[in-house]
């Protein structure tokens, strides 16, 4: 209950905070600023690591290399970006497409061979926002979903890891265990959580699988811990990327495409960094 109060606090403190400088970054950076590139970037680079980390066996290097790959590619059609949750659009179509056909997922921790057999994309909202600590609304942007549909993105990701098949729930089990994640994500409400118990206290398997969910957070923190740069590997990536930039251009999108961005980001050419 503590670490839930505490990350709620940290999601609404540090998210107007950090999209603001998100932004400022961004905005400067479109200018060919290649600092302002960095700091933003910089942002970014822990989140690149734990999904290529989660995603497939390889060593440190190459992981390291390729996080690099991605964010200069993403330098190069940085102009297409208008919003901030474009830029993380962009990278995490980058990311996706980074993932070669049958890759080894194979790993000696159990758990992060069960992360890597998510989908894609539930992987990536699910690192983003349980390794990250990304609110919500940032997630929904960048998988263009509406919140609620994330809760349930984010439950069935949960059962997953825990063993519990999603299909095996009846609906009204599946609505609880929304309910739950939707709860963990708000502020604490006494109120809301008696009628929540109450509700839970019809299914009692959805209290076993509550207690799973719980469990779950120490294994996901040492997963987290496990593929975190440590800060001299992150100076070097980001050295890396500040001297790649210095030497690539960016692109400047046709105004039809700059136009179309501006209303809905749909238009980009598709990264490929390797």
């Amino acid at each position: 209950m503590i670490n839930s109060i505490r990350n709620f606090f940290f999601r609404i403190s540090h998210s107007s905070r950090a999209r603001k400088l998100g932004r400022e970054h961004l905005r400067l950076a479109k200018t060919g600023d290649h600092e302002q590139y960095l700091a933003l970037a910089a942002n970014y680079i822990d989140l690149a690591q734990a999904f290529f980390g989660t995603t497939m066996a390889e060593g440190d290097e190459s992981r390291r290399s390729r996080t690099e790959a991605v964010f200069l590619r993403l330098w190069e059609q940085l102009r297409y970006a208008e919003r901030l949750s474009d830029f993380e659009y962009m990278l995490a179509t980058a990311l996706f497409d980074q993932v070669p056909p049958n890759c080894d997922i194979a790993a000696s921790e159990p758990m992060v061979t069960k992360i890597r057999l998510l989908p894609s994309r539930v992987r990536f909202a699910f690192v983003a926002y349980e390794f990250e600590n990304w609110p919500l609304k940032w997630v929904a942007l960048v998988m263009r979903q509406r919140p609620q549909s994330m809760h349930r993105m984010l439950s069935e990701a949960r059962c997953e890891l825990c063993g519990i098949s999603w299909e095996s729930l009846c609906d009204e089990e599946r609505n609880c265990l929304e309910a739950i994640s939707e709860s963990l994500d708000k502020r604490p409400n006494l109120r809301a959580n008696k009628q929540l118990q109450q509700r839970i206290s019809t299914y009692p398997r959805i209290s076993q699988i509550k207690a799973l969910w719980l469990e779950l957070r120490p294994d996901l923190v040492e997963v987290r811990m496990r593929f975190k740069p440590s800060q001299s590997h992150r100076e070097q990536i980001l050295k890396n990327i500040f001297n790649g930039i210095n030497t690539k251009p960016m692109l400047r999108p046709p105004i039809v495409d700059r136009m179309v961005n501006r209303v809905h980001f749909s238009r980009q050419r598709k990264i490929k960094a390797s």
